[in-house]
């Protein structure tokens, strides 16, 4: 029994010293042929490489939009915590170079003791310079350790990094807030931002690598595809003009709603499109330009959120009213190009008519006498243009009104949120509501509708689809895709449109329009009073819009303007007159950025 446990011993002795043998053989000699073989199995993958969302600019190509690389402070609070050699030097350090709480720092570390991943929030953002001394005093404290005598102890900073990341800048701030938009995460909101983020939106590029049997670090790099840029139609300049003015209005006088668009008549490009309820898109949840902090402390979570929805609103595509006499210039086209009317035709006008059971006349009852169309226009006559939308009749006026004019329905401007406006159908259009229709009563528009029909009348019959980007780029500047305007359909003849252009001419020289002329320009336009109403359809007493739709030069518009004042701060609101004088600002100071040069001085 001795001899065979002997014999068993001596066997597995000698099985593990060839083992052990062996393996100082693999080891020794074939040690580094295993390692490549490894690692040549292993591959590793780095950080994403980030894109570029792409930039908005004017048409121009003056920055609403942009791109600027910062930089988050991430720290470990494992590795600090646990380094009793150079914790505390790293802590003051942050403290010092950051500005950092101490005490706020150390509590959200004690939280998270055992992650190795904490973004300091209140240090996001950093630019290059803001982390360049702090990476310099990083620097000199590792080379002072390692020049430092053996047994000594020198602190160092650990745990501590920078993440990169792009983070959206508007450098206007407020300018065209309601046009360009904002990026909420990786997503735009409202605007261009949200109606081009495809566009705008990049893919990341990624670098991976791997070691080769050699042990070679080879390494290949997808890099990062940069979205596009956005070239908006909107003149930043012309822009910040009707911005200034609105704010001047409504500092000096104020209304419910002040809002301004103007366009390209010729092409559908939006020029400028603004109201009264701006704000700041580098902060764009804040409400502090209409709110105090007591006031916004005191609502609730849902109360923000619809002040906020409310705020980012644009008033010029989904906020619906009664235009007023501004829509008179539809109704006479209509008339004149379906032959119910002529530029000789006259019309008694005794102030008011019989419709039915009422009695409906012109503003103040105003005895006009014997009107013609072009009369009927430049004075403001409700009495000719009834007379006008019953010569067209029901069924006539629903077609232009909905199919031709596109009321009812959505533009399909470029922007989110459109409204589609709120019309009489046709089996509902009576003789009462084809009355207050023909001169923009008991039918809800938005200001986009308006404008871009408008455009139609007076640049030969053309409805182009408005929009608010130009063109696309690359990110290397070569054009992707282009938007020379499209035309949607022929609303009226060119006679047609010829003979609106002269009357409009004539209301501004001789009419109800008289102020918005400006000395030196050629101008045409239509003032508007329209009647609010109260939810359930019933007249709001003594609360009215006033506007003023206008173009330049008649001959050959360049340019179309409308401008709107819900409810203005006066005690007589139902005077045109005060969107006439606003409208008139307007075009002296925005007309020279435009092109648009004085015929004589």
């Amino acid at each position: 029994m001795k001899s065979t446990l002997m014999g068993v011993a001596v066997l597995l002795s000698l099985a593990l010293l060839g083992l052990l043998c062996r393996v100082y053989y693999l080891q020794e000699f074939e040690g580094d042929r295993y390692s490549r073989e490894v690692l040549a199995q292993q591959t590793y993958v780095s950080n994403p490489i980030l894109y570029k969302r792409g930039d908005i600019v004017d048409r121009n190509g003056t920055a609403l939009a942009i791109n600027v690389k910062v930089y988050d402070l991430i720290i470990e609070p494992q590795t600090i915590l646990n380094d009793a050699d150079n914790k505390e030097f790293t802590i003051a350090t942050l403290v010092s170079e950051f500005g950092l709480d101490r005490a706020v720092l150390e509590a959200g570390m004690a939280e998270r003791a055992e992650s190795k991943y904490m973004v300091v929030k209140e240090k996001k953002g950093l630019s290059d310079e803001e982390i360049a001394h702090f990476n310099e005093v990083k620097k000199e404290a590792k080379e002072r350790a390692n020049s430092s005598k053996k047994g000594e102890k020198v602190p160092v900073i650990v745990g501590v990094w920078f993440e990169e990341r792009y983070e959206r800048r508007y450098p206007l701030g407020t300018t065209a807030c309601h046009v360009v938009g904002f990026v909420s995460g990786d997503n735009g909101t409202m605007g261009i931002e949200q109606s081009y983020n495809n566009e705008l939106t990049g893919t990341c590029g990624r670098e991976y690598g791997y070691f080769d049997s050699e042990l070679n670090l080879e390494r290949t790099v997808k890099p990062a595809t940069d979205g596009n840029t956005v070239v908006s139609s909107i003149d930043a300049n012309v822009q910040s003009i009707v911005e200034e003015k609105i704010a001047g209005l409504s500092e000096s006088m104020g209304a419910a709603n002040i809002a301004v668009m103007m366009m390209d008549p010729n092409n559908g490009e939006v020029l400028a499109m603004a109201s009264d309820k701006s704000y700041n898109l580098n902060e764009p949840r804040s409400l502090t330009a209409y709110y105090t902090e007591e006031e916004i402390a005191a609502l609730s979570e849902s109360e923000i959120d619809g002040k906020l929805s409310e705020m980012w609103k644009n008033f010029c595509i989904n906020y619906m009213y009664e235009p007023g006499s501004t829509f008179k210039s539809f109704t006479v086209a209509a008339a004149i190009d379906e032959k119910a009317a002529t530029a000789n035709s006259s019309y008694q006008c005794d102030g008011e008519i019989q419709v039915s059971d009422y009695k409906i006349g012109c503003a103040n009852r105003i005895h006009h006498g014997i009107v013609t169309p072009r009369e009927a226009l430049m004075e403001s006559c409700n009495v000719a243009l009834m007379n006008m939308a019953f010569a067209l009749g029901s069924d006539q006026f629903y077609k232009y009104t909905s199919e031709i004019y596109g009321f009812g329905s959505k533009t399909g401007i470029d922007l989110v949120g459109e409204e589609r406006g709120i019309i009489h159908s046709k089996d509902n259009l009576g003789m009462v509501e084809l009355a207050t229709s023909s001169f923009g009563q008991t039918q809800k528009v938005t200001m986009v509708q308006m404008l871009s029909g408008f455009c139609s009348l007076i640049n030969g019959g053309n409805y182009y689809e408005p929009h608010v980007v130009k063109e696309i780029k690359s990110a290397g500047g070569s054009v992707v895709e282009k938007n020379r305007g499209r035309v949607m359909r022929q609303t009226v003849t060119k006679q047609t449109s010829d003979f609106i252009r002269n009357s409009l001419r004539d209301t501004v020289k001789e009419g109800t329009a008289k102020p918005a002329a400006v000395k030196g320009y050629d101008i045409g336009g239509k003032t508007g009073t329209g009647e609010t109403r109260e939810e359930g359809g019933n007249t709001s007493k003594n609360d009215y819009i006033v506007s003023f739709i206008g173009f330049a030069p008649t001959d050959n518009p360049q340019v179309a303007i409308y401008v709107l004042i819900d409810r203005p701060n006066v005690e007589d609101q139902a005077h045109s007159t005060y969107a006439t004088e606003f409208a008139h600002d307007i075009m002296k100071a925005t007309f020279p950025f435009l092109g648009i040069y004085k015929e004589n001085n």
